[in-house]
């Protein structure tokens, strides 16, 4: 073999060539994860992961020497599978899936290429690459909202022992002299993934027996919830004795550290406790092979490239539909969608402006607010959002009145589709319905997402008609489209659909218009 060829055939020769390559075929959602690292400092430590990483996997250097590389077929479907499941996820905005998907399309391609054994050796720096991804903003609304009461909880318990009088409702902590709020940021979400990782690596290079190891990395779970009702205890505590100012700037800062150093120190702790129970050997090297031995056993090669040069070839597909989204231009509307007129057919509106903090937070670039009245029907309000550049990788993507009206004290009596005939464009259009009612005030709501040929109640298949506008190249923008009208006490709720299906008739005949004519 020429020299040529013996680098052909080097396994870290072409992982270090796959590697680049995904790299750039993933640039968007490396992008954006790198980002967050860089302006969240909840996941500032983001950037030591694949330093961690590649020092893990030179670590095992030594228990490679008798593998032999080999690729593995058999992988291919679940590499595919995962490859069009990153594809949605990146030409349809959805950084939840397009990011998540990396480190397991990292585990893929590497057992594809050089073998189910390879992988199963080097499980622990490849599936350590599961930490540098920023959690998806669904635990916050469903497993951060759980740490949330837990915490405030606990955090009342501490007050109270050190004889202070406190009453805790949800989230927010009552002092008598104050109130301190639980928000998101103090959930302890925040100290359970970084932990998780530390426990992993505790693990790893303090622990030799399987079931002691599961319960270190599984432990920083409460370690991090009860550190954290600890943090908000001493903070309600130091609230209540030296005044509000206590919990914001520096200290809450800092508390968060030391908090985090502390729970470190109760894994450590755990971990000198679970030397003395039994089993207290010390493995040593891979499936009981002295290292040391190992290391003068030659590598054997494969000399079959064909898995090497598929997965060239499905990488440089996924960075061509990646990066071609970059020659679409984005379609802004001649002033605005703000622009958007408040009368057409027998509706004449009054305009809502909108913060424009609120309407970046909402996940649209542009928006417009206003409430229609009609001298017949009644009145209807109505949002318009709008995302000029739908192919983009941002985690801030349009919220559903699912999430937002419930947070606004609304209480959501029914969710269902609903379908409205002959909408001019459209034809028949299906929409998502709710009937919202706080205090005895009832409404009925109407939401969809829009392209400019494609409508769907469903953000997820709205997500997929951007990524196949993406793939087509056919240039589109986004819309979110909310209208509500209010149920009048003693009127049917099939009158208020036939008011609301005839406003939406005649709103979208109004917004094609408007948008052939802006566009």
């Amino acid at each position: 073999m020429n020299v040529k060829e013996h680098i052909l055939q080097n396994p870290w020769f072409k992982a270090f060539g796959l590697l680049i390559l995904f790299v750039a075929a993933y640039w968007i959602p490396f992008k954006g994860i790198v980002n967050t690292w860089w302006t969240n400092e909840d996941y500032s430590y983001g950037f030591l992961i694949p330093i961690i990483s590649v020092y893990l996997l030179w670590d095992k250097r030594s228990g490679l020497g008798d593998l032999q590389v080999k690729s593995s077929w058999s992988m291919l479907p679940p590499l595919v599978f995962f490859i069009l499941l990153s594809i949605y996820g990146t030409l349809g905005s959805s950084p939840h899936i397009s990011r998540p998907a990396i480190p397991i399309l990292i585990i893929l391609f590497a057992a594809f290429c050089f073998g189910v054994e390879a992988v199963k050796r080097l499980i622990l720096p490849l599936g350590f690459l599961v930490f540098m991804v920023p959690l998806p903003s669904i635990l916050d609304r469903t497993f951060g909202v759980f740490l949330k009461a837990v915490s405030s909880k606990l955090g009342g318990i501490i007050i109270r022992m050190c004889g202070l009088s406190v009453h805790v409702s949800g989230n927010v902590i009552d002092l008598g002299v104050t109130q301190l709020q639980v928000v998101d940021a103090c959930s302890g979400l925040r100290f359970v993934f970084p932990l998780l990782a530390l426990g992993v690596l505790y693990a790893y290079f303090f622990e030799r027996v399987a079931w002691k190891r599961v319960f270190c990395v599984f432990s920083t779970i409460p370690i991090a919830v009860l550190t954290n009702g600890l943090r908000i205890g001493i903070t309600g505590v130091l609230t209540y004795i030296y005044g509000s100012e206590v919990a914001q700037g520096f200290f809450h800062g800092f508390s968060g550290w030391a908090i985090f150093m502390v729970a470190f120190a109760f894994l450590f702790i755990l971990g000198r406790f679970l030397r003395l129970l039994p089993p207290k050997g010390i493995g040593g090297g891979v499936s009981g092979i002295p290292e040391a031995a190992l290391e003068d056993v030659p590598v054997v090669r494969s000399r079959n490239n064909g898995a090497f040069l598929v997965s060239i070839l499905l990488l440089l597909i996924v960075g061509g539909l990646s990066w071609s989204t970059k020659a679409l231009p984005a379609l802004p509307i001649k002033g605005g969608i703000g622009s958007f007129p408040l009368a057409f057919a027998d509706w004449r509106g009054q305009d809502a402006p909108l913060d424009p903090d609120i309407i970046v937070r909402s996940g649209a670039e542009d928006a417009f607010s206003a409430l229609y009245k009609n001298i017949k029907y009644g009145e209807v309000s109505l949002y318009l959002g709008y995302r000029e550049t739908a192919f983009l990788e941002n985690q801030n993507f349009f919220h559903t009145p699912t999430v937002c009206l419930p947070a606004s004290g609304w209480k959501t009596e029914e969710t269902s589709t609903h379908k409205i005939a002959d909408v001019p464009g459209f034809e028949d259009l299906t929409v998502t319905k709710m009937i919202i009612d706080r205090m005895g005030t009832k409404q009925l709501v109407y939401f969809w997402f829009q392209t400019k040929n494609k409508a769907t109640h469903d953000k997820n298949v709205n997500r997929f008609h951007l990524a196949l506008h993406a793939i087509q190249r056919d240039n589109t923008h986004d819309l979110f489209i909310r209208s509500i009208t209010p149920v009048k006490p003693k009127e049917r709720i099939e009158d208020v659909e036939e008011r609301l299906d005839l406003f939406v008739r005649d709103m979208m005949r109004a917004l094609l218009d408007f948008l052939a004519d802006r566009q």
